[in-house]
């Protein structure tokens, strides 16, 4: 019995260790524009960033799922470098898709808005898969994957659209739900 716990501790040490976790992050992009604040300056003026959540039917805990992104929102808009973001009121939950967009670009032009960044996340989780192959392999991800977009109040225009996924983990991984949280993060900083 001692060997078999001992071999079986190897086991789970040697997964460990053989383990290994790539990022990989996808930028599908309607424009030329990589990043919302571009290298010429851009000021986006008084910006308010507004959150939707785009949940499959059968998500576990999208009340806590949501929150999480929207902390995480709220970090990665801390010093926003291109417009003004108040951490206090500019970064919220907003049903959008019940709206039409020009009465919302009224409704916060009357505010004093300039600029609105929508995020809508559709994936906030942890990814576990399972082969009962020779050898016997699993593989854990974590995933981030929302589409933002950057619309001026006053005129319309689109600054930027895109979809972002973003994607951690690999074979003998087991990644919490907890860590899609900096998986959000790092996609929101690398567009920034």
């Amino acid at each position: 019995m001692r060997n078999l716990i001992k071999y079986i501790l190897l086991f789970i040490v040697l997964m460990h260790v053989s383990s290994c976790a790539s990022t990989r992050t996808y930028i599908y992009n309607t424009g030329q524009k990589e990043t919302i604040c571009e290298k010429d300056n851009v000021d986006l003026g008084k910006t308010v960033v507004l959150l939707e959540a785009a949940w499959r039917s059968d998500q576990k805990e999208p009340r806590q799922r949501q929150q999480m992104a929207l902390e995480e929102i709220e970090k990665a808009f801390m010093n926003f470098p291109c417009g003004i973001v108040s951490p206090h009121g500019d970064i919220k939950k907003y049903n959008i898709s019940a709206i039409s967009e020009e009465t919302m670009l009224k409704s916060f032009s009357n505010q004093g808005v300039d600029t609105l960044i929508i995020i809508r996340i559709e994936e906030l989780t942890p990814r576990l898969e399972i082969t009962f192959s020779i050898p016997f392999l699993w593989s854990g991800t974590n995933e981030a994957d929302f589409r933002i977009k950057v619309v001026s109040v006053k005129t319309g225009n689109i600054h930027t659209d895109m979809r972002v996924k973003r994607v951690t983990g690999g074979p003998f991984n087991i990644r919490p739900a907890e860590w899609s949280r900096a998986e959000l993060n790092a996609a929101l900083r690398s567009i920034i």
